[in-house]
């Protein structure tokens, strides 16, 4: 007799999304004054007053959220201390919603230019860069954006650079500024790339040499890796950020300074920087 076949176990890994969490998602979604509560209780817990106060909705509204809250469990009531704190899956649940707003927000913000941002390469949450600026001068002139980011460079005290694209006029700037005596204290990395560019082209290597030579000290490093994404890090309190585009050849720049995305550069760049070799031992 032979045993009938077993039957296949299901794969849940490729399983839709149950309803009941997509209701969860929209739940959330359909009121801001939710969310608002939940940022609240992210900084701690608060009580009905605070959060009242906070929210501005009415005592009637607020009873509802927190009710609403309390029974998906994502907020608790604390009886003796009479407030309300995220509980643990709250505070996961929260930390996704927002990271996925942001997301989205950068998107509608950035729509030609997310795409290409190396969001597994940051070191940050994307949402960080809603308020970010895509850096631009004029469609007529393709280094527009360049020249911006060359210009606050010409006139920051300090500027740390990782560069996986090289473009020319941040260095003439740099030089410029170094010949009127007020250049910014500087130090750039290039990638593998880039070192390949900086060491083939007699005339820019011409020009880095006579840089270092200027200033007395290693300006200009080199390291074995490719990097997804250029940083400039100016005055240790704005960021550039520049990503090529995929056709015409161009590139796009944003500037940001929220702080988490500053410490990200400025670690990023120390770490390139404490694994690369100065450039003149390339040459060499």
């Amino acid at each position: 007799m032979t045993a009938a076949n077993p039957e296949p176990i299901a794969d849940d890994s490729e399983a839709p999304m149950s309803s009941d969490a997509i209701e969860s998602v929209a739940f959330l979604a359909r009121s801001e004054h939710r969310l608002r509560v939940l940022d609240l209780l992210s900084d701690g817990p608060r009580s009905r007053d605070e959060l009242s106060e906070k929210t501005g909705v009415t005592r009637v509204t607020l009873s509802r959220i927190l009710g609403d809250l309390t029974d998906r469990g994502l907020i608790a009531r604390h009886t003796a201390a009479n407030d309300y704190a995220l509980t643990g899956f709250g505070d996961l649940v929260y930390e996704d919603f927002t990271r996925l707003l942001g997301t989205v927000s950068v998107g509608q913000r950035y729509p030609d230019v997310v795409g290409r941002l190396p969001t597994e390469w940051f070191g940050f949450d994307l949402r960080h860069l809603r308020d970010s600026e895509l850096v631009t001068g004029g469609a007529a002139d393709p280094l527009s954006a360049a020249r911006i980011v060359a210009n606050t460079v010409r006139e920051a005290s300090s500027c740390r650079s990782l560069l996986g694209t090289f473009i020319s006029v941040p260095m003439y700037a740099f030089e410029e500024a170094l010949r009127a005596g007020d250049a910014p204290e500087g130090m750039v990395v290039f990638d593998a790339g880039v070192t390949e560019t900086m060491l083939d082209d007699p005339d820019l290597r011409e020009r880095w040499q006579e840089i270092e030579a200027a200033v007395g000290s290693t300006v200009y490093y080199s390291v074995d890796d490719r990097v997804p994404c250029s940083i400039d890090l100016v005055d240790d309190e704005t960021v550039f950020l520049t990503v090529d585009r995929e056709h015409d050849g161009g590139f796009d720049v944003l500037r940001c300074t929220h702080p988490e995305v500053v410490a990200w550069a400025r670690e990023t760049v120390m770490k390139y920087r404490e694994d690369a070799v100065p450039l003149g031992q390339r040459a060499e």
